[in-house]
């Protein structure tokens, strides 16, 4: 079980920085990067935008999940980061806020609700949302790309 995430679009990102702004990118690597919204590739390719566009990206971490604080308090970012874009859910992003309070923490994502995996099936479908996306229980997506699937792979019962 992960949660599913979709990408805030790019510009609504960006109108949150700054050109003076020292950014760093935080990413897990297990829920997102399944949802294809997240992880190593993920980041880079951000990072690499933000440096076209005239940003300054100083720092890019890849933890193995951001909902577990202590990876966060343990890592050695850049001194003088004014700005973290976190590649998250919001358990990811809300652990990054507590663990960093001095720093602005701009969602990349967002959490539609959790899922079930199935590599074997390259699939993951959500299974529980929140309120505002009760009527998308159930849709299934590629496993690292995120694309909705046409037609359901996984039979399986989604709880109400």
């Amino acid at each position: 079980m992960g949660a599913v995430t979709q990408s805030i679009p790019y510009d609504e990102i960006k109108s949150r920085l700054k050109k003076t702004d020292r950014i760093g990118i935080i990413s897990c690597n297990t829920c997102v990067r399944f949802c294809g919204t997240g992880g190593l590739e993920k980041i880079e390719a951000l990072a690499s935008q933000l440096r076209k566009d005239g940003f300054i990206v100083e720092e890019e971490l890849l933890v193995t999940a951001a909902c577990i604080r202590d990876y966060i308090e343990r890592a050695n970012l850049s001194k003088g980061l004014t700005k973290i874009i976190a590649l998250t859910c919001e358990a990811g992003w809300t652990s990054i806020k507590q663990a960093l309070p001095d720093l602005e923490v701009i969602r990349a994502n967002e959490t539609l609700g959790i899922m079930v995996v199935s590599p074997g099936n390259g699939v993951l479908k959500l299974m529980k949302t929140y309120k505002k996306y009760k009527n998308r229980a159930g849709e299934e997506f590629g496993l690292l790309t995120g694309e909705p699937k046409k037609e359901k792979v996984l039979k399986m019962e989604v709880p109400e």
